[in-house]
């Protein structure tokens, strides 16, 4: 039997987001709905709603109310940096995490549908998760990319990032990043089997085979 990646409470928020005709214009993006509604890989605790058009803070407020009840929260935490919204949800020994985001950047691919609410393409967020992988260190996004290369080759996500974040990659700075998976120590609950050798060992191979591009761009 196939394990649902969503917890109870996601599917309440979910549930939340598909009833509030405000939240329309948002989709489900992320690590979430790459494991729900693609992968089947992981676990993953947050939720990112994302809309190329400003939410209303204050319809966002309201709403995190109507969530608190909906799941049983104690309490919510609202935090704002830069463009996202997050709400942190307190449970009985657990915190989820919820935000919404203004995202401005065209999408490769149209939107699916799943849960009454919309989903980021698979090519979508491949793009994505190598534009965090870039910017920041997590594990999750290594694991992440690890999968969806299982599907896509790099080159073609490589090429994707930079058309729908308008920059180019440096193949030299590319496997700079990715050889950084040496430094992981820990993954995310994992669905599919997955060994942090296994992993640092595919990031190292493929970070190796960029030596030709740095020469060629």
């Amino acid at each position: 039997m196939e394990q649902d990646i969503l917890t109870e409470n996601q599917r309440a928020v979910i549930r939340e987001v598909a009833a509030a005709p405000e939240l329309r214009g948002f989709y489900l993006s992320g690590g979430t709905a790459l494991a729900a509604y693609y992968l089947k890989h992981r676990l993953s605790d947050d939720l990112d709603f994302f809309s190329a058009e400003n939410p209303d803070p204050i319809f966002l407020r309201a709403f995190a109310e109507t969530v608190k009840s909906s799941v049983g929260a104690t309490a919510v935490r609202f935090q704002r940096l830069y463009e996202r919204n997050q709400f942190f949800f307190m449970l009985p020994g657990d915190e989820l995490k919820v935000e919404f985001t203004r995202y401005p950047f065209s999408q490769l691919e149209k939107l699916s549908e799943h849960d009454g609410i919309k989903i980021d393409s698979l090519r979508d967020i491949a793009a994505n998760k190598l534009a965090a992988l870039l910017d920041r260190f997590d594990p999750k996004d290594f694991v992440d990319l690890y999968f969806l290369l299982q599907k896509f080759d790099l080159t073609h996500i490589r090429t994707d990032t930079e058309k729908k974040f308008g920059a180019l990659i440096d193949p030299l700075f590319l496997g700079g990043e990715l050889a950084k998976a040496r430094r992981i120590a820990a993954l995310p609950k994992m669905i599919l089997p997955l060994a942090i050798a296994e992993l640092q060992k595919f990031y190292a191979d493929l970070a190796q085979t960029l030596t030709p591009s740095i020469f060629s761009d």
